[in-house]
């Protein structure tokens, strides 16, 4: 008779230990994916599928965490405060060679419209270069984000006007391409690497009681192979939410099909609340200038793709070459091709 009324306790306390697992089994099916995007054009897509519900509607609750400085964004996914990231190329092997569990799901690229660019090399008139000779024989360093693809564009780009590794040398780094935005906005470096939207808004944009900027263009960077970014995921959220990744390709798609599909003017209408916020974080959107608006320019987004494997291996030997690495990565271990609709 003892037995069993010990045996009915430890049934009911296992019983109530069910019963407080239950909202941590509801939350774990449940999970938000907390992602992190760099601001360049290829993370609008992602941006306006937010902004838009299409996450909600596929039935993903995502959370975008803005993080403006590369390291740190890198960081935050290291320690898992992130469940995924858009970075460069160089960023995700760096990631993989600092033996963080990741994994590469797709490739994400856009193609500027006509008679416009993606990435300058660019300078001021007020430092009297208007070549990459000039810019050669002038002494001056070039501002670039530190061990990033812009760097290895940047590489490239030199080493194709016969420029050798000690010249590169000369190079001023930064941890986010917005940081060089404000040091060549305040013409304290005297040429740098920038994306769009960045050299639009600083060629329009005329501060109060100061000076216009006027840009000069050295490289359009049409001389080498343009890069992707990709998107990557902690190799665990995807083995454990599969099914939450699926629903973010499906939102994601969605949204670049419909990007493409809306005119430019409404775009900018719609998504200024989005366009602002992730490539001048802490900006009022509502003090924008209009003749800043309506120079920039939404560029034609591809669908998500697979990451060009000769571009992944050039990459990695150059990171190598740098001192970046120790080991090349491989390729099959680093990429998983499942969720690309």
């Amino acid at each position: 008779m003892r037995g069993k009324p010990m045996a009915l306790i430890r049934r009911a306390a296992s019983l109530l230990l069910i019963i407080s697992l239950l909202p941590a089994i509801g939350l774990a099916d449940e999970a938000t994916l907390r992602i992190s995007l760099p601001p360049v054009y290829e993370a609008l897509p992602i941006a306006f599928a937010q902004e838009w519900g299409l996450f909600a509607d596929a039935g993903v609750s995502v959370e975008i965490i803005g993080i403006t400085d590369d390291q740190e964004r890198s960081t935050a996914l290291m320690t898992g405060n992130l469940d995924a990231v858009m970075e460069d190329m160089t960023r995700a092997i760096l990631d993989d060679a600092g033996g963080w569990d990741v994994v590469i799901t797709s490739a994400a690229a856009s193609r500027p419209q006509t008679g416009s660019i993606s990435l300058g090399l660019v300078t001021t008139e007020s430092f009297g270069i208007d070549s990459i000779d000039a810019l050669i024989s002038s002494g001056q360093p070039i501002g670039t984000t530190y061990r990033s693809d812009y760097e290895y564009l940047l590489d490239e780009l030199l080493a194709a006007h016969g420029l050798t590794d000690g010249w590169m040398n000369r190079y001023m780094y930064f941890n986010g391409v917005l940081q060089i935005a404000v040091w060549f906005g305040a013409r304290s470096i005297p040429a740098a690497v920038l994306p769009e939207p960045y050299i639009s808004y600083l060629a329009t944009y005329h501060p109060a009681n100061g000076e216009p900027i006027y840009i000069v263009t050295l490289s359009d960077f049409s001389e080498v192979d343009p890069l992707p970014s990709f998107v990557i995921f902690q190799r665990r959220f995807v083995a454990d939410h599969p099914d939450i990744v699926a629903a973010f390709y499906s939102a994601y798609t969605e949204a670049i099909e419909r990007i493409n599909e809306t005119p430019r003017d409404k775009l900018i209408e719609e998504g200024l609340d989005v366009v602002i916020p992730l490539f001048f974080e802490g900006a009022n959107p509502a003090s924008i200038p209009q003749e800043v608006l309506d120079a920039i320019v939404i560029p034609t987004f591809n669908r998500p793709e697979e990451p060009l494997r000769g571009q992944f291996n050039d990459v990695a030997a150059w990171m190598k070459s740098k001192g970046y690495i120790i080991d090349l990565p491989s390729y099959e271990d680093l990429v998983d091709l499942r969720f690309i609709p």
